[in-house]
This record gives C-alpha cells, sequence and structure tokens, in this order.
C-alpha cells in the first residue's frame, strides 16, 4: 500500500499499514469521529468568516483616517491571515474513514475510563529520517465514547495513527492522533490481526509507559518522547525501516540493503 505523507513513516514491515474493509455501518456506530468534518467545517467557516471580515473593516478604518492607523492596518491583515487559516483548517479537515486508508498499526492501551470520557496511551514512532534510528513516544488519545461502545481500563487496544504535525524543518514529528482499529469493523478475525502485525517489544513498551501516564497527562502536547536507555532494545536499532531490510552502520544511521520484497515479519 502506497504510504501517505500525514501518516507518518512505519517502523515495520508494509504489512503495518491498515488496509482491511471499512464497515460504514459499524464506523457511523462507533466512532466519535464521525461528524468531525462537519464540525470543523462549520468552525472555519463562521470563525474564519468572521476574523476576515473584522480584519478587512480594521484594514478600511485604517485607511480612511486622516492620519492612516498602521496598527489597525497591521491587525487587520493578521485578523484576515488568521481567518483564512481557520476557513482551510476546516475545509481540510479529514472524516471519520480518512485514518484507516492507509494508517500505521500502533498499539493503545485503556489508562482511563471515567463515565463516556476514555483516554488511551499509544505508541508511535515518530522519526521523519527513515536513516535515522526510530523516534518512539507515548501519546495520550482523550475522546468521549459512544453509547453501547466498552472499554476497560488496562485494555489492549490496536490503532491507527494518523494526523502526525511538524513544521517542515523538523527531522521528527511533534504530535499525532490516534484511533481505534475497533472503530472500523467488528471483524474479530481483522482485529487480532491488527494487534499480531505490531510486534511484542511495542506492546511490552506501552506497558512500561504506564507508569509515565500523570506526567504526560500534565503537559499540553499529551506527548512523552522516550529517550535510547529506555527503549526496548529490538526497537532502537530494528532490521527494516520502511519495509526494507537495513544494516544499521557505526555513525548510527541506516544504509538499506534490500527492497520491500525481501522484508521480513517482526
Amino acid at each position: 500500500m502506497t504510504e501517505q505523507t500525514e501518516h507518518g513513516w512505519p517502523s515495520g514491515d508494509p504489512r503495518r499499514f491498515f488496509d482491511a474493509p471499512i464497515d460504514p455501518e459499524h464506523l457511523r456506530g462507533n466512532s466519535p469521529n464521525v461528524y468531525r468534518r462537519t464540525l470543523w467545517l462549520s468552525v472555519g467557516v463562521c470563525v474564519g468568516g468572521v476574523l476576515v471580515g473584522l480584519g478587512v473593516w480594521a484594514i478600511a478604518d485604517g485607511m480612511d483616517r486622516v492620519d492612516p492607523s498602521w496598527w489597525s492596518m497591521v491587525l487587520g491583515v493578521v485578523a484576515v491571515l488568521a481567518g483564512i487559516g481557520v476557513f482551510l483548517r476546516g475545509l481540510f479537515a479529514g472524516n471519520a474513514t480518512k485514518p484507516y486508508r492507509g494508517g500505521q498499526l500502533v498499539p493503545g492501551m485503556v489508562v482511563e475510563q471515567a463515565d463516556a470520557a476514555v483516554q488511551l496511551l499509544v505508541l508511535a514512532d515518530t522519526s521523519r529520517d527513515l536513516a535515522s534510528p526510530p523516534e518512539f513516544a507515548y501519546r495520550l488519545v482523550t475522546f468521549n465514547a459512544r453509547e453501547g461502545t466498552r472499554f476497560v481500563p488496562g485494555q489492549p487496544v490496536p490503532c491507527v495513527a494518523h494526523g502526525y504535525i511538524a513544521p517542515p524543518w523538523s527531522k521528527r514529528w511533534w504530535s499525532f492522533e490516534a484511533s481505534p482499529v475497533a472503530w472500523a469493523t467488528a471483524d474479530t478475525d481483522v482485529l487480532d490481526a491488527a494487534g499480531k502485525a505490531i510486534p511484542r517489544a511495542e506492546w511490552d513498551q506501552l506497558l512500561a509507559g504506564a507508569e509515565r501516564v500523570a506526567g504526560i497527562r500534565r503537559r499540553l502536547s499529551r506527548l512523552g518522547r522516550i529517550g535510547y536507555e529506555d527503549l526496548h532494545e529490538s526497537l532502537r536499532r530494528p532490521p527494516t525501516r520502511l519495509g526494507v531490510p537495513v544494516e544499521w552502520q557505526p555513525d548510527g544511521r541506516a544504509r538499506f540493503v534490500g527492497s520491500v520484497a525481501h522484508s521480513t515479519s517482526t
């Protein structure tokens, strides 16, 4: 399956990409993100339109004065740009099915469930440089469970990572989102396959992160990076990058020595 930039780079073989059929009816009944695109689009149109309108008014007001008000014009320009940004954010917001179109499978675990509010601790590779070692990080994802769905603290939850965010110059992702595979399908075979596609070392690393939940919860980003010494040994220098076998050089960089066809299961 073709890798999509927004999903980030996988840390294992190509089978780590979610490519199972999506059950639309099941997704509508389980995912809290069903109306996400509609909500963001409404916010983009309303808030963006108001900011653009205020910005145009501020620019016009500053220019119409006997002594032009540069502050008013500058603030107007800022408001217009902000309004356009909010509008574009709403226009390009993804719907509930987007994460499952080729997203990377990652391990997740329920760490808190209070009424409808659920918190998942998720582990994913945040490195953007394929020739560098993986940079794993924990991410705390919060959502309101739909009626009829059940999440139990300690429950392992295979997820699909998506929505990676970082400026162009950064060598690692600053944040990401995750959606449980169980939202997309009720097929037990698919759910079992998703869990087995994730290396045991990553599940173990996720369990080790349970003691860091309190600290991650206090962070605005809800993200906690994992130091080299705290990372499971098999995750420090994986045998593949993007599904291609690699050899790790003395300088810490990876050298590609095969192709996707030669990749082995992790």
